[in-house]
């Protein structure tokens, strides 16, 4: 099942998109307090050295990060998940936003579920505030379907930081300690004529995103 706050409708997002020279998507101006891969950190650059005798040799990494690791496509990706969610996080932030983003970068049972979520929260008034952390914890090799290519990418969501509130009293439309704030997730993203798109998606409860 498909779901966000635990029940609720679209999230906030405040992340960094994925950065690959192969071609991922930008990120946003101003998105991010999100750390760590899951959310795709800028790292510095990497220069060539050669060590003295006189200096201590560079520990190697434990194991490579995901960022060094996933080939283009995964890359390609973890970045349109990234950016679902901050779409999500805008149209979701003001009863008069356009919908007509999220409609495009979903398809399937997706889109019919985000709008349907989106819609029954305006008629009442509600929006989403704050920001949520979206890590990325991995990403399946690509499979085709349909003729399509589609890759599954693991990502937890922090909504500790995020809410659903009334848009006049700005009073939160959940009771205390009842929704779940983090959630692992299994997205299907599918490579389409039009580019990468959101499909089936489906989560549990987690104990917390962790790096």
């Amino acid at each position: 099942m498909k779901h966000h706050f635990g029940g609720a409708a679209a999230v906030a997002v405040a992340a960094v998109l994925l950065l690959s020279s192969c071609g991922g998507q930008s990120p946003r101006p101003g998105s991010s307090d999100s750390e760590s891969w899951g959310t795709a950190p800028q790292q510095p650059p990497r220069t060539a050295t050669t060590p003295s005798s006189s200096s201590p040799p560079v520990p190697s990494p434990s194991k490579p990060q995901p960022s060094e690791t996933f080939t283009p496509e995964q890359l390609e990706a973890a970045n349109t998940v990234i950016e679902y969610f901050r779409i999500s996080d805008e149209v979701s932030s003001s009863l008069d936003a356009d919908p007509q983003p999220l409609k495009d970068i979903t398809t399937g049972q997706t889109q019919k579920m985000d709008m349907n979520e989106l819609n029954d929260y305006r008629q009442h008034g509600q929006i989403q505030t704050g920001t949520t952390i979206v890590r990325i914890k991995g990403a399946a090799d690509a499979k085709e379907e349909n003729n399509l290519t589609v890759i599954t990418v693991q990502t937890c969501t922090d909504t500790s930081k995020a809410d659903v509130v009334d848009s006049k009293t700005g009073k939160s439309i959940f009771e205390t300690g009842k929704r779940s704030m983090y959630l692992a997730w299994n997205i299907d993203v599918i490579k389409t004529g039009e580019g990468w798109k959101i499909g089936d998606a489906t989560n549990d409860i987690d104990l917390g995103c962790h790096p």
